[in-house]
Order: C-alpha cells, then structure tokens, then sequence
C-alpha cells in the first residue's frame, strides 16, 4: 500500500475534522454537543479548521494520504497554544470547560505540543500512525523545538504503548472527570519525548 504523507490544505478540513473527532473519544462530542442548532461537533470543528486560525487550522496538519483518499492526520502546534484562549471562554458553557481546566492546563513549556493523531479503522496496524508520529517529530525539529509532547486518555494501552516505543515517557497524570459522552477511566496522561 503507497501512503504519502503532507501538509493539510484547506479542502481537507472535513476529512481532518473526522478523524479529529474520532481522535477525541468522545471529548469533542462532550465539548461541542448541541452549542449551534442544527450543527454537529464535526462541523463545528471542520469550520474552525477552515478559519485558517493558527494554531488549530488545517495548516498545523499532516496527513497520510493512500489512492487520494485521507487515512491518517497529525495535527500539532507549539505547546503554548494548548491552553483555554478567550475565543474557548466565549464559546463554550462553563462547565464544559470547567471539566477540561487541568487538561488545557497541563503542558511542557518550551515544547511542541501532538494535540490529535488518528488513523482509520480500516488502515492501522500498517505502520502509519508510527510514521505520522516520525513526521510530527520532524516538523517539531524543523520549527526548532527539542520536545513534543501530548495528552492521552489514560486506558488508551494502544496508543500508550505505541509513544513508549516511540521514546515517549509519562510526566504527569492529568484529571478528567468521566462523563457518559467521554467513555474513559482515570483521567489522561502527560507524555513527552526528546528530538
């Protein structure tokens, strides 16, 4: 199977929303759930991407693309930007946000930040989310940046399991409240690793 890896452009946002979703686990869902009338959390997302609003706009994306088709995205920024910003405030009830404070709260400063890596059901165990993860390791160094950092839910062992492999070490247990939109255990982790 031929996969290519690229940036994101602006007629992916859709395909990198969806997987962005997917990413989230339910945190998405529990965030932007019923906000505007008649708009899903995947078209509140897919929108904010095509904002073209740094950090989160499809331009902070890789993809892994297979036969023109997306099958994978990494979308990642520097970790300063991994906070609650007035426009979250603005746009989100409080106690949504309130039970994502430590989780926006949690970063390693100076580091670049994995906020969301997916690939499709239908593609993994092929090596592609290992080589999307070497990608954004590449593009962090290339941004001058000596670590890259991310938050992952806590009972995901597949992905933990892959970021060990892949030199990543947990620095922090992060606490998230479950919710029945947000089917986890035991909050999140914190993990970084050296470039």
């Amino acid at each position: 199977m031929n996969v290519n890896y690229r940036l994101g452009k602006k007629d992916d946002c859709r395909r990198i929303a969806e997987l962005d979703y997917i990413a989230s686990d339910g945190a998405v869902e529990y965030l932007f759930h019923d906000l505007i009338p008649n708009v899903t959390a995947i078209e509140v997302l897919s929108n904010g991407l095509e904002q073209d609003i740094y950090p989160h706009t499809f331009r902070s994306c890789i993809v892994a693309e297979s036969n023109q088709e997306i099958v994978g995205v990494a979308l990642s920024y520097p970790a300063k930007f991994h906070c609650i910003t007035k426009e979250l405030v603005n746009f989100l009830p409080p106690d949504r946000l309130n039970r994502f404070r430590e989780f926006y709260s949690s970063r390693i400063e100076g580091s670049y930040f994995l906020d969301a890596m997916c690939v499709d059901e239908a593609y993994q165990q092929r090596g592609i989310g290992k080589s999307l993860l070497e990608q954004t390791k590449e593009k962090a160094k290339n941004e001058g940046y000596s670590e890259l950092s991310l938050i992952v839910f806590s009972d995901n062992t597949i992905a933990i399991k892959l970021y060990e492999e892949q030199g990543f070490k947990s620095i922090k247990n992060v606490k998230l409240e479950s919710h029945p939109l947000i089917p986890h255990v035991g909050g999140c982790k914190l993990m970084k690793c050296s470039l």
